[in-house]
């Protein structure tokens, strides 16, 4: 065989041909459904098997929460996942909201094509390639997809950090999960070398880069609450991490450059403030004088 033709991949071996022609497929399949607000046609399918029982469910929840899940009428249906791969444009901050909230759109749309109602436990990823440049990164997003009890399937699942038991008792309490909340900031801080103490042999605190990143911490914290105000009351922040890269002085800037981000999101809830619910506790048994009585009636089992 001529060079030329191994260049273009003549010969090649059959099977992995076929596996290259699959794999085109499947990539033009996620690029019509992503395009039409939709899934391709083989995760439809994995999801309707896993709905109709024909595959098991996967959750992500823990053996005693499943155990005490059955006692409040959820059933677990199967994992859901949704992602994005975002490009930055003319702000990283308003990319970083857009990118998560399209992956939570697209994991929505696989929690209602099995039925449900909720999708629990949501964790949240982000993940940038090296060699890509920092203004592109990857939003990951999956959790547990349930059915509760008393609430009907819809085209839009709520979406909550909290794990299934929780979800339920918020309810019991009438505390009502209604979505995630999400604040991200990103900002550019720029210094000379030693400059307010970089460089030196002193234990100091870097005044200067303290404040830059409260500031860029409570601007996150004031997008999360903006946008849990957005849906309902109050967010349950569950999650807040934050980084400063570092990026080279150049010829054209010889400053040093930090990149702060701080990302915040929890669950947000509708509920009224100023509502107590009692707990419902009651005596069972009665120290007094250093010995333990039953104070409810004898015949009524004691757990």
């Amino acid at each position: 065989m001529s060079l030329f033709g191994r260049i273009l991949g003549q010969g090649r071996d059959p099977d992995r041909q076929q596996h290259q022609a699959e794999q085109r497929a499947r990539s033009q399949a996620w690029e019509t459904a992503l395009n039409n607000r939709t899934a391709p046609e083989f995760v439809k399918d994995r999801l309707e098997n896993t709905k109709a029982g024909r595959l098991p469910w996967v959750s992500t929840g823990s053996v005693g929460a499943l155990v005490a899940q059955r006692t409040h009428g959820i059933e677990p249906v199967g994992i859901v996942s949704g992602n994005c791969w975002y490009h930055y444009g003319y702000s990283w901050t308003r990319g970083h909201y857009d990118g998560w909230h399209t992956a939570i759109d697209r994991m929505q749309r696989e929690a209602a094509l099995l039925d449900a109602n909720a999708v629990v436990d949501v964790q949240m990823k982000a993940t940038r390639m090296e060699g890509t440049g920092a203004d592109q990164m990857d939003y990951a997003v999956f959790g547990t997809a349930v059915r509760i009890a008393g609430l009907a399937p819809t085209r839009t699942p709520v979406v909550a950090t909290v794990s299934a038991l929780e979800f339920a008792r918020l309810m019991e309490s009438g505390i009502l999960p209604v979505g995630l909340a999400i604040g991200a900031h990103f900002n550019w801080y720029y210094t000379y070398f030693n400059a307010g103490g970089f460089g030196t042999w002193w234990n100091q605190e870097l005044t200067a880069l303290s404040e830059f990143m409260s500031d860029v911490r409570r601007t996150a914290l004031s997008q999360l609450a903006s946008d849990g105000a957005r849906m309902g009351t109050g967010v349950l922040a569950r999650v807040q991490f934050s980084e400063l890269l570092h990026a080279e002085s150049s010829d054209n800037d010889p400053r040093e450059r930090f990149l702060a981000r701080y990302i915040a999101f929890g669950t947000a809830v509708l509920h009224e403030p100023r509502r107590h619910v009692p707990l419902g506790l009651r005596a069972v048994f009665s120290v007094k004088d250093g010995k333990m009585t039953p104070v409810v009636p004898t015949d009524e089992e004691i757990i």
